[in-house]
């Protein structure tokens, strides 16, 4: 994975799990327009942020693999 990718990959791990914390993202909005609460999140930031840790971890883990085997075919 290229330089590149793995910006992108970062990126969207990280958009897709700072949604769930977002009061102003459309799916909470919706979903607080549906039960009456004010500022409804379907996670908290905590949450998320663990998450996101979890995720990054696991691509970290896919790279270092990667890298391996890459090494292996010399």
């Amino acid at each position: 994975m290229n330089q590149a990718k793995i910006r992108e990959t970062i990126l969207h791990i990280v958009h897709g799990n700072i949604r769930y914390a977002d009061p102003f993202d459309r799916a909470n909005l919706e979903k607080g327009n549906e039960t009456g609460i004010v500022g409804f999140t379907v996670q908290s930031a905590e949450e998320v942020l663990e998450d996101i840790i979890c995720d990054l971890t696991s691509l970290q883990d896919e790279l270092r693999i990667e890298s391996s085997f890459q090494s292996a075919q010399l």
